[in-house]
């Protein structure tokens, strides 16, 4: 081997850039932070090409002289910290003093800045992290930085970057991020010279929030406990998203991504929230600068508190316990206040009969609402219809649900069976147990809490889960007009418009062939805009802008290889598609579905790994019994 060596400076700083510059998007946020902890009132972002071509920032905060601009360009060289003390309640975004020389080792960087109060400005240039070149120029107050051709001494790492779309749409919204906790500083997005996104002014930070989320009914709940303050802008669990990407965390002003947040959000919400999703908006937690690190990420994206378990409950209590006055609320509740106010035991009123569309309660109080004469059997389906439907009473019109016709289901490749008595067992082994008959055999008895399918079979009890089961004979018939490229397309009469994050729309534009091969076909109608077309046919039972953000969500998760993404990108759909729990099902839908479950082999798990079938042997339940 040969001996160690001092790498050269150049060699060096290349290097440690990766830690700090990963893409443009990398590029453009610690420059506008370093606009924001200069002051600044008005910050200007330039992207061409993606900002692979060019990345310049503009701001009009405090600027640089010419000493100070001279050291800015050199490794570790700052303005926020003096000594290792001064990283204990630092409260600035940048303090390392390292993201402009390595943005100018990877690229060809010019900075320009004019200190407040001078004649004149100076200019430095650097190609590459050679030695800067000073240069008196005139600008006006503030400073721009202009980072063009990004790692064209570094192929390498330039090969890795993905279309001018997509890194263009990730710069979109890293600025998004930024903009959240500074309403008081004017934002200006352009891209290939046109002007696509503007944030004015505000304020205060819930209206910069909606600024951002228009479209989204968000709740403003506030609170402090203890030393921990809290200010959350949240849409309801019904519009909640596969997935934390439109979830927006901050400490301190600071985005970060932080598991122990993203539980104290969910279990905020309860039972209403599906495990996996997050309602859209931001939390911002505001703890004291001296009980957070904020030193312990390259990209300063993670914290670590002082004290977790005491930021976990101030979070989760306070935004629990404002939730609860949060317009939405009542809704989440409704149904079950509903049945408790309506089918309370206790005599029937007595009175004329009711007319064909009597008033529905209000939102919950402490008086107990009127009875009201409607039967038992529109209630129930009000009760156990979707909560975000525009009118209730089309919603009872609307149930029972149509049939869902599963005969022609696909055959998958057979998985190897086990089974164990009592526990939840594949689809073969309980034919087997059945002695040799199949589901269709079943005799059906009944449906529990509008989620289980009980059956009587030979050998005993056979309860399935009636969502698990759906969904796994739709995601075969999925699976297999995907591999014919035959998936039916059902045109919608008005397309419907989704909004999403900007590097969303990018993969709808890349992905536009692969999401037709799947029967989906999506147009995107401005940087965070898509119409909803057509979906696949078999899906018509999904709310189509619920399904577009679950399947692009499920997509930018899976990277680039779709084909290695199909059968998850399948999985949601089919999951959107299928009768889910709290569905009623009329005793045709589970004859026609048990006989759909004999033409697959799936191993006793719907597409999501959870099990369909759970058996209860005679024998056994005998022996609970006693006999």
């Amino acid at each position: 081997m040969s001996a160690v060596a001092l790498l050269p400076p150049e060699v060096a700083n290349q290097i440690a850039a990766g830690e700090v510059v990963e893409r443009p998007a990398s590029v453009m946020k610690e420059l506008v932070e370093n606009a924001l902890d200069a002051g600044a009132t008005t910050v200007t972002v330039s992207i061409d090409g993606g900002g692979l071509a060019r990345v310049a920032v503009t701001d009009d905060g405090v600027g640089m002289g010419v000493d100070d601009l001279a050291l800015a360009l050199v490794r570790h060289a700052t303005s926020k910290i003096r000594t290792a003390d001064d990283l204990v309640g630092v409260g600035t975004y940048g303090f390392r003093g390292e993201a402009l020389p390595s943005i100018a080792s990877v690229s060809r960087t010019r900075v320009t800045s004019r200190a407040r109060g001078t004649a004149e400005g100076n200019e430095a240039v650097v190609e590459g992290g050679a030695p800067a070149t000073l240069r008196p120029a005139g600008c006006a107050e503030g400073t721009t930085v202009c980072v063009e051709d990004l790692f064209y001494n570094t192929p390498a790492r330039r090969k890795f970057m993905r279309t001018p779309q997509t890194e263009g749409a990730a710069c979109a919204d890293a600025l998004v991020r930024l903009a959240i906790p500074k309403p008081e500083v004017r934002f200006v997005l352009r891209r290939d010279g046109k002007v696509v996104r503007e944030f004015l002014r505000h304020a205060d930070v819930a209206a910069r929030v909606r600024e951002v989320l228009p479209d989204e009914p968000l709740a403003e709940l506030r609170g402090s406990r203890g030393r921990v303050r809290v200010v959350g802008l949240l849409g309801p669990p019904e519009r909640a998203r596969s997935g934390a990407s439109h979830l927006m965390l901050y400490v301190n002003g600071r985005h970060v991504k932080d598991r122990l947040l993203l539980r104290a959000v969910a279990q905020a919400y309860g039972s209403t929230l599906e495990s996996g999703r997050y309602p859209a908006g931001a939390v911002l937690v505001e703890v004291p600068p001296e009980d957070v690190d904020v030193n312990v990420h390259p990209q300063k994206t993670e914290v670590r508190f002082a004290s977790q378990g005491q930021v976990f409950e101030a979070v989760m209590t306070v935004l629990r316990d404002a939730a609860a006055s949060a317009p939405w609320a009542h809704a989440v509740t409704r149904p079950r206040d509903f049945w408790t106010d309506h089918l309370s035991p206790g005599p029937a009123p007595q009175g004329p009969a009711a007319p064909d569309r009597p008033e529905l309660p209000g939102p919950p109080s402490r008086e107990p609402a009127p009875r009201l004469p409607l039967d038992a059997q529109a209630l129930a389906a009000f009760v156990t219809a979707p909560a975000d439907a525009a009118d209730p009473w089309a919603r009872l019109a609307a149930a029972p649900y149509p049939p869902v016709g599963y005969a022609d289901a696909a055959r998958p490749v057979p998985a190897s069976p086990t089974v164990g008595e009592g526990r939840p067992a594949d689809g073969a082994a309980v034919r087997s147990e059945l002695h040799g008959s199949s589901f269709g055999a079943l005799r059906y008895v009944g449906q529990l809490r509008r989620m289980f399918l009980v059956c009587e079979g030979e050998s005993g009890v056979v309860i399935l889960d009636q969502h698990a089961a759906a969904e796994r004979v739709t995601f075969e018939r999925l699976r297999r007009a995907y591999v014919a490229r035959s998936v039916p397309m059902q045109p919608l009469l008005v397309p419907e418009r989704v909004e999403l994050a900007a590097d969303e729309v990018a993969i709808v534009e890349e992905r536009a062939e692969e999401l037709l091969s799947v029967g989906l076909d999506l147009a995107p109608l401005g940087p965070t805009t898509v119409a909803v077309r057509a979906v696949p046919a078999i899906l018509l039972r999904a709310d189509p802008r619920r399904l577009a953000r679950d399947l692009i969500a499920e997509l930018a998760r899976q990277g680039n290889d779709f084909s290695k993404a199909v059968d998850l990108v399948l999985a949601t759909m089919a999951c959107h598609g299928s009768v889910r729990g709290g569905d009623e099902m009329a005793p045709e839908e589970v004859r026609a579905l048990l006989a759909a479950l004999d033409t697959v082999d799936f191993a006793g798990h719907c597409p999501h790994g959870r099990p369909v079938v759970f058996t209860l042997r005679w024998g056994e339940l005998e022996r609970k019994v006693g006999r």
